[in-house]
């Protein structure tokens, strides 16, 4: 009979604890799914290491990056603009000449390819200088150098 109850207690014992270790990681499981939705919606970095951030990126809210700024020369001024769909790259700004506005686009194909650059050179506000690409590589090039807005000058690769 003593026997007989030990069983039947360390069942109960036993099954409790099976069962609070069920709960247990039912609830780790619950704290890890939660834990994988959390999305960050930006991050910034010091990527030379100066105590100065010098990149910024953009997250909508499921997580996929929308925009990265980035200040490329060490001036702790955004010169860089890249402007993403679906976390792909399709346009990007740059601020060449340092007046805080950009100066030269990129545009990329659907896999996120390079496929054109526009720049004003000159800084007169308008494209002067257009760059074409082939699987991320430049293919030819055209400047306009009389500012007629036509180009007058090309450069195959």
């Amino acid at each position: 009979m003593k026997k007989l109850m030990f069983l039947i207690i360390a069942g109960l014992l036993l099954g409790g604890y099976t069962v609070a270790l069920a709960e247990q990681q039912a609830s780790q499981k619950t704290e890890t799914a939660k834990a994988s939705q959390v999305k960050p919606k930006e991050i910034k970095v010091d990527r030379n290491y100066d105590g100065v951030v010098d990149r910024i990126e953009i997250y909508n809210a499921k997580g996929v990056i929308i925009r990265n700024e980035s200040d490329t020369n060490s001036d702790g001024k955004i010169d860089e603009w890249i402007y993403y769909e679906v976390g792909v790259p399709i346009k990007g700004e740059k601020d060449i000449n340092g007046d805080g506005n950009p100066d030269t686009t990129l545009i990329y194909d659907v896999k996120g390819m390079i496929i054109r650059g526009e720049s004003d050179a000159n800084g007169d506000g308008k494209i002067d200088e257009w760059v074409y690409y082939e699987a991320g590589k430049p293919i030819k090039a055209e400047k306009d150098t009389n500012k007629d807005g036509k180009p007058d000058t090309w450069l195959a690769y």
